[in-house]
């Protein structure tokens, strides 16, 4: 089911610089319907992320690979953290000769070294939490590699299953990524 990324055609690397902002006690599904609800008093966020491409399937969809590392910092909060995750990602939009577009969700782990407030809130902590990060992506079909990104970073404990952690934190992003 799963084949190798044809070489020739597909650029496999990718490395990306994210910025964004705290999304506060909100959780992703209220920030997804209305992303000024975010709270850049509490913290801003800086990330890197370094991603690979190792597969197709049904023509439109790949499977990637991402480790990334990022900061979370403000007057309320500084914190560092880092992430591994499976990406899949759907690129078959008929626009695409026109705005290239992919839209890519993950599931991985994430591990933050100190808690936020929106964290400190729950009675159970756990320093490594769930890592979910739905993202779009646009770039000019002539220039696929230069990639617009925008992204959540969402790190949770899955209804309990991390520890008893049933809160996270969110952080809404824009960055580039360039394929290489």
């Amino acid at each position: 089911l799963l084949s190798p990324a044809p070489i020739a055609t597909e650029k496999l690397w990718g490395l990306a610089v994210f910025f964004g902002s705290s999304g506060g006690q909100h959780d992703m599904h209220q920030l997804l319907i209305k992303p000024w609800l975010l709270h850049p008093e509490d913290y801003v966020w800086t990330g890197a992320a370094v991603n690979r491409r190792i597969g197709r399937f049904w023509t439109d969809f790949s499977v990637e690979l991402e480790g990334g590392v990022g900061h979370r910092f403000g007057p309320r909060y500084s914190g560092n953290e880092a992430w591994v995750a499976t990406f899949v990602r759907y690129d078959g939009f008929f626009w695409n000769d026109r705005l290239y577009t992919t839209l890519a969700a993950s599931t991985g782990l994430n591990y933050l070294d100190s808690f936020p407030r929106e964290e400190l809130a729950s009675r159970r902590r756990s320093h490594i939490l769930h890592y979910f990060a739905p993202e779009l992506t646009f770039a000019l079909p002539d220039h696929k590699e230069h990639e617009f990104v925008f992204r959540f970073h969402h790190r949770s404990g899955v209804f309990g299953t991390f520890n008893g952690v049933w809160g996270g934190s969110n952080v809404v992003s824009v960055g580039y990524r360039h394929r290489f």
